[in-house]
């Protein structure tokens, strides 16, 4: 299969499972839709998890690229970790199928929470390292931001938000946990 096949069945499968869910939306409805045979997608993917892995793995990587090119582009750890939640909030805002009860137990979204994890840990050390931490164990701040990840996540699905009250509540966050002189120091120095 060409890989313009694969991703044609890729964008209408998350199509379908942002439109209908996961457990409403068929291989058929899918192959249906991307105009390919049923088999095709089975003998790609496997099965219709296999497809959603698939999907979810692309996401998480194409989430991975965009949250390292916007934290190597600083040195602010402020920013970075402003660019860690928004990207995070858009990748559960932009694609609902992951929040879909059916991927609860899910160990791509664990893969999401562990790449999250490592970023949080190269931000917060290059802060601490930088002496820009409010305070605190660097362990017990990376877990409370992780903490505020799923909070927010849980958030979006419960309660309707705007990306201003996002913006406030992500400034709140980096002031609690960063100095404020990492607000005044210029993006071209180290």
């Amino acid at each position: 299969m060409t890989k313009r096949k694969q991703q044609q069945i890729l964008n209408t499968a998350e199509a379908m499972f942002n439109r209908f869910g996961i457990k409403k939306t068929a291989v058929d409805d899918i192959a249906r839709d991307a105009r390919v045979a049923k088999a095709t997608i089975y003998n790609y993917f496997g099965n219709k998890e296999g497809l959603l892995k698939a999907l979810i793995a692309q996401k998480i990587q194409q989430f991975e690229s965009r949250l390292l090119k916007a934290t190597e582009s600083t040195i602010n750890p402020v920013d970075a970790i402003k660019s860690l939640i928004q990207e995070h909030i858009s990748l559960f805002t932009t694609n609902p199928f992951i929040n879909d009860p059916a991927l609860q137990d899910n160990e791509l979204k664990e893969e999401l929470g562990r790449k999250e994890e490592h970023l949080l840990q190269k931000i917060v050390q290059h802060a601490s390292s930088r002496g820009l931490l409010q305070g605190g164990d660097s362990n017990q701040i990376i877990h409370t931001l992780l903490l505020l990840l799923k909070g927010m996540e849980s958030s979006i699905k419960s309660i309707s938000f705007s990306m201003d009250s996002l913006n406030d509540s992500i400034n709140f966050i980096s002031q609690t946990f960063f100095k404020s002189k990492v607000k005044e120091e210029n993006n071209g120095t180290a």
